[in-house]
């Protein structure tokens, strides 16, 4: 598998969080002998970089498997918006997206979803 690494933090947030998730996803890739191409970080809302992801997938062709991130939050607390993106990237690109935290977005047991 190859993977691209995504890492995100808030614009005031501390930068040292950003080495913080790289390293998990770069240690994430080694322990499950996952190909790590690059990761993408950016300070702020979601939008330079994730552009640059869909771009990287776009002419990549297929050659590029993953989304690494560190939590599954950190591209975005709204879940049908996630789950938009996930569906895109299975079908478009035949890449997934997972967390090294191991979260998923799942349904409760009153049929909403959540991120776990």
């Amino acid at each position: 598998m190859v993977a691209v690494g995504y890492a995100r933090i808030e614009r005031y947030g501390d930068l040292r969080e950003l080495d913080w998730q790289a390293e998990r996803i770069y240690d994430y890739c080694q322990e499950n002998g996952i190909e790590l191409k690059v990761v993408l970080s950016e300070q702020g809302e979601r939008s330079i970089s994730w552009r640059l992801l869909e771009g990287i997938f776009c002419q990549q062709h297929g050659r590029i498997n993953v989304v690494v991130v560190a939590d599954m939050d950190i591209l975005s607390r709204d879940v049908g918006w996630l789950l938009l993106k996930q569906a895109e990237f299975e079908t478009k690109y035949g890449a997934e997206i997972v967390s090294v935290k191991g979260s998923q977005l799942s349904i409760d047991r009153d049929g909403g979803m959540i991120m776990g």
